[in-house]
């Protein structure tokens, strides 16, 4: 597949489908999609997403501007691909690197690979399908549920949970009508189906609206959707506990001093694991209750994973804030979800 520099020029930004779904005939996109490669081989490979922006900038000789919008690709974070009985792998949106890269985008599309590797992209109006990443994807007969979204940020609605389903017939994508308790705006969880008719939530994160702003908190509950009614409801209630230690001027939390976690403990704690994936990653118990807590660049972020008396959590939490803001030198503050 041979792309000219005028062909580039034409299709090189992201752009919105007119129809519910338009199919994009765009040789470009297909091209970054196939990177060079045989299409069994991206379609087999989550992480393969053939050509980034950055080659086709090197090929086709255009500077990393803002002003130019980002080049399309397939190479996504939080993108689902899902394959079919029939031999299908439906791919749904996903995102390009993140806000300050020139190429960020988080795209709306469904890219759907054949079982005879051909590459099929829909594309949807914003209004019927907004653009989406860390969602799930759950199969369900002939449809596609995608549940839930990080997204633009100003197009967030914290307390909503999105529910879109794509018909695998042609295609077409509506959105479900929902009620009951729904788990809110998350992101980043699993998703799974069961013979009773319902789609289990698990983990993952929730953005809420706070003082104002939105602020990030993991989801500790299990949450299921009947798909026939669309009806939410709340299986578990765990009453866990989430902190968070920040800089009181809210800049990047980072401990220049680098501390042991050992010097971050509250008094009377037994380390009871590190994670080998994470070394920032930290599972405590304090008076017999367990509690995780995860050192960020945004923040050190406290689990309690039992209900646990308010006076407990205040002395914990007052002791983890006061040593990491003797190991930063800056005053923190603590917050709650």
């Amino acid at each position: 597949m041979e792309i000219n520099l005028e062909l580039f020029n034409q299709q090189r930004r992201p752009r919105f489908g007119t129809a519910n779904p338009e199919r994009m005939n765009l040789s470009f996109w297909e091209w970054m999609i196939r990177g060079g490669q045989d299409v069994s081989e991206v379609r087999n490979d989550p992480e393969s997403g053939g050509f980034g922006p950055c080659h086709a900038r090197d090929v086709f000789k255009a500077s990393p501007s803002r002003d130019e919008g980002p080049i399309w690709t397939f190479s996504r974070y939080g993108a689902t691909r899902t394959v079919l009985p029939d031999g299908r792998s439906v791919c749904v949106g996903g995102e390009h690197e993140d806000f300050y890269d020139p190429d960020f985008c988080i795209y709306n599309d469904v890219v759907v690979f054949t079982p005879s590797n051909q590459v099929e992209i829909y594309g949807y109006p914003a209004e019927i399908f907004p653009p989406t990443d860390f969602h799930s994807a759950t199969l369900v007969n002939n449809r596609l549920f995608v549940i839930g979204s990080l997204g633009y940020q100003n197009a967030r609605r914290p307390g909503e949970t999105p529910v879109h389903i794509v018909d695998l017939a042609d295609y077409e994508i509506s959105r479900m009508r929902i009620s009951g308790e729904a788990p809110g705006w998350i992101y980043e969880h699993e998703a799974g189906f069961d013979q009773d008719g319902l789609i289990t939530i698990r983990g993952g994160r929730v953005i809420r609206e706070h003082n104002g702003k939105q602020v990030y908190w993991r989801n500790f509950d299990e949450y299921s959707l009947d798909v026939s009614s669309g009806v939410w409801r709340r299986d578990t209630n765990r009453r866990w506990h989430q902190f968070k230690v920040r800089q009181e001027a809210g800049k990047a939390f980072i401990l220049e001093q680098h501390p042991s976690i050992e010097a971050l403990l509250p008094e009377g704690a037994t380390l009871l694991a590190k994670s080998s994936l994470n070394p920032e990653f930290t599972r405590i118990a304090v008076d017999g209750i367990p509690l995780s807590f995860t050192v960020g660049i945004g923040a050190i972020e406290i689990i309690v994973e039992e209900d646990a008396p308010e006076e407990m959590l205040r002395r914990i939490t007052e002791q983890i804030r006061a040593k990491t803001e003797a190991a930063v030198h800056r005053r923190c503050t603590v917050e709650k979800s």
